[in-house]
């Protein structure tokens, strides 16, 4: 659009107790409801905004059109209806409100889907698996809505879906996750579970090469550079980063294209063991590097959780603060205007 840029994030969770009995996820956020998450980065302006909209569920509920790989996700309340649906093999359509604009756009895969783990599942917490399939390269077309001002947009986009058994507790202290896609063309997710000392827990790579083939590591390690506080939050996070797999020749920096792309948490901060919805630090990020020797250049997504001082992930709940939790969702939305 005109030489402008934009980043723009969507997230749907889903966070029953189970999923048609089979699965349950067991997160000390978020239980009990259905939440949207929406960033809208104006690079180009140094802004960024975000929308986080809360559906309260009954114990067992199933979330419609959430089934195994299946992207066919929506969201109504009074701010309108989000949809992601997958109308081919290779053509998702997204469209609905982001931050403090509006998007309509048609997504085209153009590399087959990631498979994270190599067979598409990875460990998740020490008790847990979780289904855990990429989008790595998706061609963008369409329109960007702010301002009251249709704006033409193209690109390249990133999908990731999980599901499964997800049982974060046990000292694990947040995750640092990097979705990068190079000039070269390839793509790299990398992520790691940190400990209560900030070192890797658990950490997984993905990468999709050029001509389609793919690689997996944990052989990743990071190092934290200059860090960013929030004046909102008053959270701390590393926003420039050292990204190195030594045994797949790949090393990476990493930096934002705007410091402040924080995803302010859901309320009630009374409660902030109960944190509705996390705070966390999600944006876009300028990479630079070499793979197997050669240089590289490209962008990417960054999400940063558990740096904010309560520590989200450290507490398992019991079933009388899940049922407190499930209370204080219904009121967040009921304040919200959102439909129970």
């Amino acid at each position: 659009d005109q030489g402008r840029h934009y980043g723009i994030m969507h997230a749907l969770f889903d966070m029953p107790d189970a999923i048609n009995g089979r699965y349950n996820v067991n997160l000390p956020f978020m239980p009990g409801a259905t939440a949207l998450d929406t960033g809208l980065t104006r690079e180009s302006e140094g802004r960024h905004s975000q929308s986080t909209r809360l559906h309260p569920v009954a114990p067992g509920y199933r979330h419609p059109g959430l089934t195994e790989g299946e992207l066919d996700q929506s969201f109504t309340d009074s701010n309108g209806v989000w949809r992601m649906k997958r109308y081919d093999s290779r053509t998702i359509q997204v469209s609905g409100p982001t931050g403090e604009g509006s998007v309509d756009l048609t997504l085209t895969e153009k590399k087959p889907p990631l498979m994270m783990g190599g067979q598409g599942e990875i460990k998740m917490g020490p008790k847990g698996l979780s289904k855990y399939v990429t989008f790595p390269s998706l061609e963008v077309e369409g329109t960007l809505t702010v301002d009251g001002e249709d704006r033409h947009v193209h690109g390249s986009a990133w999908i990731d879906h999980q599901w499964g058994d997800m049982q974060l507790y046990n000292g694990y202290e947040g995750w640092d996750w990097f979705g990068i896609q190079l000039d070269n063309d390839t793509q790299i997710n990398a992520f790691r579970f940190r400990d209560a000392q900030g070192g890797n827990a658990h950490a997984t790579v993905g990468i999709s090469r050029p001509d389609g083939s793919q690689d997996i590591s944990e052989d990743l390690k990071l190092e934290a550079g200059k860090t960013w506080t929030s004046t909102r939050t008053g959270a701390t996070y590393p926003l420039e980063w050292h990204v190195v797999v030594p045994d797949q020749g790949i090393d990476l920096s990493v930096e934002p294209t705007l410091e402040d792309q924080e995803m302010v948490g859901m309320p009630p901060y009374s409660h902030p063991e109960l944190a509705l919805i996390p705070t966390y630090w999600e944006g876009g990020v300028h990479v630079h590097g070499t793979v197997g020797g050669e240089a590289v250049e490209g962008r990417g997504y960054m999400e940063l959780v558990g740096y904010p001082g309560d520590r989200i992930m450290a507490k398992e709940p019991t079933a009388e603060t899940l049922e407190l939790a499930r209370r204080l969702a219904r009121e967040a939305a009921d304040q919200a205007g959102t439909p129970g």
